[in-house]
């Protein structure tokens, strides 16, 4: 398709979705496993989060997210990177944005506390603390690179504050 091919009135459909990188301080990031996907895999491990509802902020989908998946409540305010995905080849997902966000870093006794709510059992299977270096061994090669890439971002300050209509997203 070319940019002649697209309709104004009727732009195509895109996912927006908002995924959180939070990690403990001894910098491993937490990683969830969907059900409904990879289930049959050793990988297909991932950030929490999910796609942003009609009207919905990416920080507010993100912290819903983050929540819904893992219990926890953090403030979300910053993206960290910005990840396009094409459409699925097989037609099932249609291309959309992943803004990976800044969740923050835990202190020991909130990791140690993160446990998988009871409400997310059917979406997910668990969830778990993986190093940076053990990355390759529980995400798919994709998801691996977009959660260093988001790490390095926050390493080297490059956070980007959310905004919507220039005021500061609430989440």
């Amino acid at each position: 398709m070319t940019h002649a091919d697209i309709d104004p009135a009727n732009p195509p459909g895109r996912r927006l979705g908002a995924v959180v990188l939070v990690r403990d301080q001894d910098g491993s990031v937490l990683l969830v496993k969907p059900t409904y996907k990879h289930a049959d895999s050793k990988l297909g491990w991932q950030l929490p989060g999910g796609g942003a509802h009609a009207g919905e902020t990416v920080a507010a989908a993100a912290a819903r997210e983050l929540f819904e998946e893992t219990g926890l409540k953090r403030r979300i305010s910053h993206a960290l990177m910005i990840d396009q995905m094409p459409a699925s080849e097989d037609g099932t997902s249609a291309e959309g944005i992943n803004i990976v966000v800044d969740g923050g870093i835990l202190t020991p006794q909130e990791a140690r506390a993160v446990r998988l709510p009871e409400s997310a059992v059917t979406e997910l299977s668990a969830l778990r603390w993986v190093p940076m270096g053990d990355l390759d061994r529980h995400a798919l090669p994709y998801q691996a690179a977009r959660i260093r890439a988001a790490a390095r971002a926050y390493e080297f300050g490059m956070r980007l504050p959310l905004y919507r209509r220039a005021e500061p997203a609430k989440a």
